[in-house]
């Protein structure tokens, strides 16, 4: 296979040993130099293939750190998005209309409503569901995944009454006169979703192939699905024997599946060139922008602070049970007490670390300083999502006090720690995931209502990029392959015509020197 010599191009390597060059060769699916033009164009020979920039900015692919690849295909695929959704008169006309358009499912599914955004500033009800009139099990699930409503037919088919046993972790909540609301959050809504017909693998196949698609046109190469379960990862390896993943896909398979008393064992692990399984997925607490992240103060207007999904006992033997295993921890940890707990835990199997893990916290929204400096010692990951300011920050402002507010997924907080942090999206909780607002967001903090939260926390331009491409490959323990433009990683590289990120287009996106979009 010829060589490949792109040049004339403005490159930010995010190598830090070389942060610009303007040319570089790429030879089979690596880099294999990295400099100036004149020195790049001096190696040239007779097979060689040149590729003018014409002047246009290159950085390496895009990795996002956190996205849920197949639920963001499922929306685009085979379940009503209710996202951006501003009332419940309206969810309720689009899930009528998604029902008589799909009169073959036997149960009606969407995502994506937020209450904080609805003019009756409320959570929709059972009542709200059963008014629609169909007779079928409707199943609605907020935007955070951690909450879901469903009407009286599905809580029939469960066989759910106020005397159901609820899961640890978890809330099944009740109306006033004792009946059940048809609202359940964290580890409860499994009492639903267990009785819903699993998605086959070709559906699931389905799902992450059209998120791909699109994912490739943002300038993503590199992605990482945070949990993953036994079937979807079977599909994931099924897909790369078969050639059909171009992303380079780190899959972080689930230890605690919801509502179940049996854990699941540690996975094998797994590595190609598209596909890595060297992690596994904790999750500690809910999230903030439905009231159920954990918090040491409670959120405005109740007394309520959240739940904690896991105890420190429970999460401390399976945590260290699998680091023995060879596997980083990843653990979904929000609010301020949960990210104790589990730093606790971290610090406590930490002497038996032997190899050098380097585990993950995911969101990480209310570390204060004494947690900043045990995730430095520890070389704990902050796995981050800017984007929350921007499509749940009306939540947050109305939801938690003012001090929470000013502090609020400080990212600029963490790196003056000397903290490693990764971006991504958590797609499909927001609907963008275009890495560039992304970083638009971490760079502006503003709210799609122009509200500026923590603006003190904001980062430069350069900072979110290096976090959107060797941060995220350093979460994945993928640095030495992936995420800068440097002699001897994988050619994943984007091009684009300017870097302000809210004009910025995708010109080219190549995985291993291979233009795939």
């Amino acid at each position: 296979m010829s060589r490949k010599i792109f040049f004339n191009a403005k490159v930010l390597t995010q190598d830090k040993l070389m942060p610009e060059a303007d040319a570089f060769i790429v030879e089979e699916d690596k880099f294999i130099a990295v400099g100036n033009t004149a020195t790049i164009l001096a190696q040239q020979s007779t097979d060689d293939i040149l590729i003018d920039l014409e002047g246009n900015f290159v950085i390496p692919g895009f990795n996002d750190a956190h996205i849920h690849i197949w639920k963001v295909g499922n929306l685009m695929t085979n379940m009503l998005d209710l996202r951006g959704v501003e009332s419940i008169k309206v969810m309720q006309e689009k899930i009528a209309a998604y029902a008589e358009k799909n009169k073959h499912l036997s149960w009606i599914q969407a995502r994506g409503f937020n209450e904080a955004n609805f003019a009756e500033k409320r959570f929709p009800t059972k009542a709200d569901l059963d008014a629609i009139g169909l007779n079928r099990p409707i199943c609605v699930t907020r935007t955070c995944a951690h909450q879901i409503i469903v009407n009286s037919i599905a809580l029939n088919i469960a066989e759910i009454d106020a005397h159901t046993a609820v899961p640890s972790g978890g809330e099944m909540k009740l109306l006033s006169d004792g009946t059940v609301a048809g609202h359940f959050t964290e580890t409860a809504i499994s009492l639903i979703l267990t009785k819903i017909s699993k998605y086959t693998k070709a559906e699931l196949r389905e799902m992450i192939l059209a998120a791909q698609h699109q994912l490739l046109q943002y300038g993503v190469t590199a992605a990482t699905d945070p949990a993953v379960d036994r079937d979807l990862l079977e599909v994931y390896k099924t897909m790369d024997a078969a050639g059909e993943l171009k992303l380079r896909i780190n899959a972080i398979p689930i230890r605690v599946p919801d509502g179940a008393s049996k854990v699941y064992p540690n996975p094998e692990h797994y590595r190609s060139k598209h596909l890595t399984v060297n992690t596994v997925k904790f999750f500690a607490d809910g999230g903030l922008s439905g009231k159920t992240a954990a918090m040491i103060r409670p959120y405005n207007n109740e007394n309520s602070f959240g739940i904690l999904r896991l105890s420190f006992e429970q999460f401390r033997q399976l945590a260290a049970e699998s680091q023995q295993a060879g596997f980083k921890i990843a653990t979904h940890a929000i609010g301020d007490a949960a990210i104790k707990m589990v730093l606790d835990v971290y610090t406590s199997i930490s002497p038996e670390n032997t190899t050098g893990l380097c585990h993950r916290i995911e969101h990480l929204g209310f570390p204060d300083e004494d947690d900043l400096q045990t995730m430095k010692q520890l070389g704990v990951i902050a796995v981050m999502q800017p984007l929350f300011i921007t499509e749940l920050g009306n939540n947050f402002i109305q939801y938690i006090d003012d001090d929470y507010l000013q502090y609020v997924y400080p990212v600029r907080a963490v790196l003056n720690a000397g903290v490693t942090v990764a971006f991504s999206t958590d797609a499909p909780v927001v609907k963008q995931f275009d890495p560039l607002q992304t970083i638009s967001a971490a760079m502006t903090r503003k709210t799609l209502r122009g509200d500026v939260i923590a603006s003190n926390q904001a980062i430069t331009l350069q900072e979110a990029l290096y976090a959107h491409t060797m941060g995220s490959a350093k979460a994945a323990n993928q640095e030495s392959e992936i995420g800068a433009i440097e002699v001897g990683k994988y050619a994943d590289f984007i091009v684009l015509n300017n870097l302000e990120p809210l004009s910025a287009k995708i010109l080219h996106t190549y995985i291993a020197g291979m233009l795939v979009n």
